[in-house]
């Protein structure tokens, strides 16, 4: 089997010592990305160290698939001068290029990483046009697009990598997108449960390993360990792996806790040993 399990994790919420024990021994079927949280840090008003930063690269287990460098919100020359210290030492993070730095801080980028990460796009407006335009101006070199995953530019532009953390919709705003397949998502909700379902909406949830009925009890819609965020982290695993299959993109699910990730690695380990339809 050549599919993966594709998890991005900021460092502050890997420092939760239950979620390092879960993802040791997980096997090569994960690829495990760190971010360096500056932007959950940032909005905590705890910043992060780069010494420390980098001694938990150092020491980090499992060992990353890649790292992101350690940006600073707000500040284009310190994002450059710790990429450029990180390199000094021996590290080969991702260097980070936030929206409305001058596109010659890419080709200082390029010199060094074979992928640049695009930040800026989340919640921003003409956040479409600014991917245009920046791969329009990257052509075929790789990218990792910071929480940015509208299907119809992934399936265009086929970016190297990119994450999402919208698969967790579920659980914090009672919408679960769910991955139909074939490129499709469709955002569900309690009122879709009500009288009589979507043939193909239960078929689908069906083919997920969770039982369409439950989803009409109120209880499935409740609690961090639910049924409808169970079908959140199944739906994300199938639309992550089906992405992979089809465009080559490297979509990794974002997670903040040490549930989400346990959530998503027993999705991956289900829907491959029941063999669903991703």
């Amino acid at each position: 089997m050549n599919d993966y399990l594709n998890l991005l994790i900021a460092y502050p919420y890997y420092l939760q010592p239950p979620t390092q024990e879960l993802l040791k021994g997980s096997g090569r079927h994960l690829r495990f990305v760190l971010d360096s949280g500056a932007f959950t840090a940032w909005k905590s008003g705890n910043p992060i160290e780069l010494d420390a930063y980098c001694k938990f690269v150092e020491s980090c287990k499992p060992e990353p698939w890649r790292y992101f460098s350690l940006d600073v919100i707000g500040d284009p020359a310190a994002t450059i001068k710790n990429y450029e210290t990180m390199l000094k030492r021996g590290f080969n993070p991702i260097p980070v290029f936030t929206r409305g730095e001058c596109p010659s801080v890419l080709e200082t980028f390029y010199e060094t990483s074979e992928v640049v990460a695009i930040g800026g796009l989340v919640g921003t407006l003409g956040n479409k046009g600014f991917v245009k335009g920046i791969m329009k101006y990257v052509k075929k070199r790789w990218v990792h697009w910071l929480g940015f995953t509208n299907l119809d530019f992934v399936k265009y532009y086929k970016p190297y990598m990119c994450d999402s953390s919208t698969w967790e919709s579920g659980a914090r705003y009672g919408n679960i997108p769910l991955y139909m397949g074939n490129g499709k998502l469709k955002m569900i909700g309690k009122s879709d449960f009500q009288g009589k379902p979507n043939q193909q909406l239960l078929d689908r949830i069906q083919q997920l390993g969770i039982d369409p009925y439950l989803m009409s009890k109120t209880q499935s819609w409740h609690g961090g360990n639910s049924v409808s965020r169970t079908l959140c982290a199944r739906s994300g695993v199938a639309l992550s792996v089906d992405v992979e299959r089809k465009t080559s993109t490297k979509l990794f699910l974002a997670s903040a806790t040490t549930l989400a990730v346990e959530l998503l690695k027993t999705s991956f380990e289900k829907l491959y040993q029941f063999g669903a339809k991703l």
